[in-house]
């Protein structure tokens, strides 16, 4: 059985690498070897996590099994989506990776519902950019009541893909 917690700064490593394995496990085959390598040297190393843990604006979670192995994480902060007339108080999921061999065991959910109760209490708009074509997490997150309400370009290095913003108000607005 797994648990779920809030991130602290002990989990730095643990992020960077998880964050590494995860999104390489996923994405990997989309992309170049540079554009990747360049991609996850910064956007998955223990710098950009000790900067995002150490920001009083975000937050993280991590679900680790019992023997204290990080399987899962997700984090939450103000939205930086290139989203059209977002309002003021709108927050974005960030991120939320689980390992591939721990997925449709309700991990991703409750990281999900914990990222969200936090962005309750601290925005009135959520926002969450998903990947085009990955169906699953789209279908996943239109279940909390998010809809496709733009799109843009994420850069993998040089590599463009087309993401969606999907965005919900927030249910204690």
């Amino acid at each position: 059985m797994a648990a779920i917690r809030r991130a602290t700064l002990a989990d730095v490593a643990g992020l960077s690498e998880l964050g590494v394995a995860t999104f390489t496990e996923t994405f990997a085959h989309l992309y170049e070897a540079e554009d990747l390598r360049e991609f996850l040297a910064y956007n998955h190393s223990a710098g950009y996590y000790e900067d995002f843990l150490n920001d009083p604006e975000a937050a993280a979670w991590v679900a680790e099994t019992q023997e204290g192995e990080m399987i899962g994480y997700c984090t939450a902060a103000p939205c930086s989506l290139p989203a059209p007339d977002m309002p003021e108080k709108s927050g974005e999921l960030c991120r939320l990776y689980l390992d591939r061999e721990r997925q449709g065991q309700g991990l991703g959910t409750a990281l999900l519902e914990s990222a969200l109760d936090w962005l309750e209490e601290h925005f009135e708009h959520l926002y969450v950019g998903v990947f085009s074509e990955n169906f699953g997490a789209q279908k996943l997150y239109q279940r909390y009541g998010f809809e496709k309400v733009a799109e843009y370009h994420f850069l993998v290095g040089n590599h463009p893909d087309l993401e969606w913003i999907m965005k919900r108000r927030s249910q204690k607005a």
